[in-house]
C-alpha cells in the first residue's frame, strides 16, 4: 500500500508549530548562554574546567585566554612556506586473490615571497609480503595482527606525520613554515578497535612519538615550524561542554546523576545544553579570527586503549576560515610558544583566504593523495593481470563474479 500523503501532511503541519516554538526557544537560550558565558572570568572558567571528571559529556579545559573570545590574526611574514601531507589507501580485499594493501601519500609545498614556488609529490607504497602486511611483537612470538581496516587507517595517519617531518627536513629555506595535516591526530582509528599492546607500542612509541619529536626539533628561532592539523566543519562540542560546566558549577557526582549529553534537570545547565562548538563560534568569530586556546578533554579523559600520549595533540582553537568554522589542533610545544601560536594563526588564516575558505596546501596535497574509484578498479585489474603473467592462480570470489555477470 502506498504512503498516505494526506495523513502524513496533516501530521507534518501539526508538528510545524512545535518546531517553530522550539527553534525560537533555542535561539533565546543560545543568546542567554553567550551573555552568561561572556561574563565568566578566565580564572573562574579555568578553575571550573581544570579536571576532566566523569560527566556525561566531554568538555575542554580553558586557559589564560578565557572561555570565549575573538583574536585577530597578525600579518603573515613576507617570506614563508606552507607544507602539507595527506594520504589515502586501498584496503586488503578478501575478494582479490592477492592479499595486499596500498598507502598513497601526497604532498604539497608552496613558497611565498621573493622566490615563489610550488612542489608536489605522490608516493604509493604497496604491501604484499607478510613483513609489511602484519605487525608482530618484538619478543619473536608467533602472535601477529593483520594491518587492515581501522588499523590500516591508523598506520596511514602515522605515515603522514612521518612524511611531513621528512618534508620539513628537506626544505632548504630558512623562512617560517606552516606544516599542516588534514583532520585530527586524536587517533580515533586506534580507539575504535581493541588491539594488542605491541600494536599500540609500534604505532605510538616507535613511530608517532619520534615523528612528532622530529617536527619539534626542526623548529628553531631561525626557522620556526608551526605544526597544525585542520578539521573542516568539526562536529565537536568540547567548548560548549566547558560553557555548561562553567555556568552550572555542579559537582561531577551531581552532574552524572542529573545531566545527560543533551539536557539536564539543573536549570542553569539545561539552558546551556544542546549546542555545539561550531555554532558558538559562527556567532562569535569574524573571518580570519580565532577562538581562545583550549586543551582537549577527549585525549585527557576519553582516550581508549590506555595510550599514554601526554600533551602532544591535546591543544586546539577554532578558526573562522571566511566560509566556515575550522578546528585547529596544535602540539603542546606550539601552544606554549606565543610566537609560534601567533604564526600558526597568521599563516593558516592566509591559507584559508587564498583557498576561498579552505587551506590551499591541504587541498593540493589531497589531490596528489586521493585514490579514486576508477583507480581502485584499475589497481584490481593490474593485480590480476600480473598474477596471470606470472602463472599465479587468480580465483575470484563468487560475489565478484556475480557483479560482472548480472542475472538480467
Amino acid at each position: 500500500m502506498a504512503l498516505d500523503f494526506n495523513q502524513t501532511a496533516r501530521q507534518m503541519m501539526a508538528a510545524m508549530d512545535g518546531a517553530t516554538n522550539a527553534r525560537r526557544n533555542r535561539r533565546q537560550r543560545f543568546a542567554d548562554t553567550l551573555d552568561r558565558a561572556s561574563a565568566i572570568s578566565p580564572a573562574e572558567a579555568a578553575d571550573r574546567t581544570a579536571t576532566s571528571g566523569r560527566r556525561p559529556f566531554v568538555f575542554s579545559r580553558t586557559g589564560p585566554e578565557g572561555i570565549l573570545g575573538n583574536w585577530e590574526p597578525q600579518v603573515p611574514p613576507n617570506d614563508w612556506v606552507a607544507l602539507s601531507v595527506d594520504g589515502s589507501h586501498i584496503d586488503v580485499d578478501r575478494h582479490l586473490p592477492l592479499r595486499c594493501h596500498l598507502i598513497n601519500l601526497g604532498g604539497c609545498a608552496i613558497t611565498y615571497g621573493k622566490q615563489p614556488s610550488c612542489d608536489l609529490f605522490s608516493e604509493p607504497t604497496l604491501a604484499v609480503d607478510d613483513a609489511n602486511l602484519y605487525l608482530r611483537p618484538d619478543d619473536q612470538s608467533l602472535e601477529e595482527t593483520l594491518i587492515e581496516g581501522r588499523l590500516l587507517g591508523a598506520l596511514r595517519t602515522v605515515r603522514e606525520v612521518e612524511r611531513l617531518a621528512e618534508a620539513v627536513d628537506d626544505l632548504t629555506t630558512n623562512a617560517p613554515v606552516l606544516a599542516l595535516l588534514d583532520g585530527t591526530l586524536a587517533f580515533w582509528d586506534m580507539q575504535r578497535g581493541s588491539y594488542p599492546g605491541y600494536v599500540v607500542d609500534h604505532l605510538i612509541n616507535q613511530r608517532l612519538r619520534p615523528a612528532l619529536a622530529r617536527l619539534q626539533v626542526a623548529s628553531h628561532p631561525d626557522r620556526p615550524v608551526a605544526v597544525a592539523a585542520y578539521t573542516s566543519k568539526p562536529q565537536t562540542a568540547e567548548v560548549a561542554g566547558a560553557v555548561r560546566v562553567a555556568l552550572c558549577g555542579s559537582s561531577d557526582a551531581e552532574c552524572t546523576r542529573r545531566c545527560s549529553a543533551r539536557r539536564s534537570d539543573l536549570m542553569q545547565c539545561d539552558g546551556a545544553a544542546g549546542f555545539d562548538d561550531r555554532e558558538l563560534f559562527e556567532a562569535l568569530l569574524e573571518p580570519g579570527h580565532r577562538s581562545p586556546l583550549y586543551q582537549s578533554g577527549r585525549l585527557a579523559s576519553r582516550f581508549a586503549v590506555g595510550l599514554a600520549l601526554g600533551e602532544e595533540w591535546s591543544h586546539f582553537y577554532y578558526l573562522h576560515s571566511g566560509t566556515e568554522i575550522g578546528r585547529v589542533e596544535i602540539p603542546a610545544w606550539v601552544s606554549a610558544d606565543p610566537r609560534l601560536l601567533a604564526l600558526s594563526h597568521a599563516m593558516l588564516a592566509k591559507q584559508c583566504e587564498l583557498g576561498f575558505g579552505y587551506p590551499v596546501v591541504i587541498s593540493e596535497a589531497h589531490e596528489q593523495a586521493v585514490v579514486t574509484g576508477r583507480d581502485r578498479e584499475e589497481f584490481r585489474k593490474l593485480a590480476l593481470m600480473l598474477m596471470e603473467q606470472n602463472a599465479l592462480p587468480t580465483p575470484e570470489s563468487a560475489k565478484t563474479i556475480s557483479k560482472r555477470l548480472p542475472w538480467v
